[in-house]
């Protein structure tokens, strides 16, 4: 269910880069079509490129302040995305027109509204110590399970790199990262291919001179207010006429409806607000904790959001609401395959 709301997402931030899936080479030169097209030529490894062990550069690298783009090939099609990214030791900033985080690899993250000089500390971790990503390919050598080796060199954007391939231990995906042997072993760009789906991240515009205090939090942001919501106990919810088995419902304080349905022939969540009598399915990361996990993946009976959620609805769904008493009934969404109808009481 994450995917096709990331995908929504990126389509309306138009994040759009023009980076190619299969080769990283300059996007600039050559349409992705021909990119496609492009075979990738390795040359052989040196003496002494033979001599440098792929987990020690992994496990070294250098901090950095960069444009990271990614192009998503879902087979049918894609989506792609970009932001400025920095990494100082184990800490991150991550920054595009539309928002900024800091955090810490792996753990905190923090958002920060410049125009307010305020953040928000409750956000779920965005960088993971464990997945290896671009963002911090030091994960792929500490996973004992993969298996990673120089395959050879190969020229990227102007640099001679280094090609390493990354395979895990019983998963179906392949990794290949590109480490930059002039910009001090720097993973510059990686491709990634599963079963169904492949993606090509790349670095461009990238400096090793990082700024101290660019990955804090400035000293005179504040911390915002957050609304505090309570589990509703005593909540009940069918879905097609037949009991829920996995579903939750959490209020407000001003009365609006956090509610998600996990058996539905499509999970989603749906936020209520009786003041104008409207259902809207609602981001799914609306609700955390104070850990910032989305609350739908926890059993806490206290969530916590900002307070953008009271702006008034332009996201209203034709859900034939219906109030009863101690309760109400809509239609589950928009999509033909489920016309269902979810009844909530309590």
């Amino acid at each position: 269910m994450l995917l096709p709301l990331t995908v929504v997402l990126l389509q309306l931030l138009n994040l759009a880069v023009p980076y190619a899936c299969d080769v990283p080479q300059d996007a600039g030169t050559q349409s992705s079509k021909e990119e496609k097209k492009a075979p990738e030529i390795l040359s052989p490894l040196t003496e002494e490129e033979r001599s440098l062990d792929p987990r020690t550069i992994l496990l070294h690298q250098p901090d950095l302040a960069a444009d990271l783009g990614f192009f998503v090939n879902e087979g049918f099609g894609g989506y792609s995305g970009g932001e400025h990214y920095v990494r100082k030791g184990e800490r991150y900033r991550e920054e595009s027109q539309y928002w900024t985080f800091v955090g810490e690899i792996g753990k905190a993250t923090v958002r920060l509204y410049p125009g307010g000089r305020v953040y928000d500390d409750m956000v779920p971790s965005r960088i993971s110590s464990v997945e290896g990503s671009l963002h911090y390919p030091q994960a792929f050598a500490l996973n004992s399970a993969a298996t990673l080796s120089a395959l050879g060199t190969v020229e990227v954007d102007g640099h001679k790199c280094l090609k390493v391939e990354v395979l895990q231990d019983g998963r179906a995906e392949k990794n290949y990262l590109y480490a930059a042997l002039d910009i001090k072993n720097l993973i510059i760009a990686r491709q990634w291919f599963g079963p169904r789906a492949s993606m090509t991240e790349r670095l461009s515009n990238i400096t090793l001179q990082v700024p101290d205090g660019l990955v804090d939090i400035p000293a005179d942001f504040k911390p915002i207010d957050h609304v505090r919501w309570t589990k509703l106990e005593s909540a009940m919810v069918t879905y097609n006429g037949k009991p829920s088995k996995d579903y939750g419902v959490f209020r407000a304080p001003s009365g609006e409806l956090f509610i998600w349905v996990n058996d539905a022939y499509y999970p989603w969540e749906y936020l209520y607000r009786p003041q104008d009598k409207t259902v809207e399915i609602a981001f799914q990361g609306l609700l955390v904790n104070r850990s910032g996990t989305y609350i739908w993946k926890t059993a806490e009976r206290e969530a916590f959001s900002s307070r953008d959620y009271s702006r008034p609805s332009k996201h209203a769904i034709d859900a034939h609401l219906e109030e009863i008493p101690n309760g109400i009934r809509f239609r589950s969404n928009n999509y033909k395959q489920d016309q269902a109808t979810i009844g909530i009481t309590w």
